[in-house]
């Protein structure tokens, strides 16, 4: 996991966000969507496990695309027109591409780790 900070930096802010979010959406809503939210951390968890412990590229594209995929579900919902929506549009663009090429962005700015 060393070898992979941005890749780590990335995961981190998507759990934090996402925790945050679950948080809001209770205490807004109550329980009547946590079931769902629950089961977007679950999956969210799996594939990081997955591409934590194996260092698995396809784990890191099907963690890469669930983001993009998120963002697209959330281009057309009922709260993208708010700042909140865009900005978790705007962050799930961001984090997947980040995740994806995490790789060539740790060579771009010089982070060099070894096994």
């Amino acid at each position: 996991m060393k070898n992979r900070p941005v890749l780590i930096v990335a995961i981190i802010i998507t759990l934090i966000v996402e925790l945050i979010l679950m948080i809001l959406v209770y205490n807004k809503i109550g329980t009547e969507r946590l079931p769902f939210q629950i089961g977007r951390l679950t999956i969210q968890l799996i594939l990081i496990i997955w591409v934590l412990a194996c260092k698995s590229d396809v784990g890191l594209f099907l963690l890469a695309a669930y983001h993009i995929i998120s963002a697209l579900f959330g281009m057309y919902s009922k709260g993208s027109a708010e700042l909140l929506g865009q900005t978790l549009i705007g962050l799930h663009v961001i984090i997947g591409i980040i995740i994806y090429f995490h790789d060539w962005i740790e060579s771009k700015i010089g982070i060099k780790w070894s096994d």
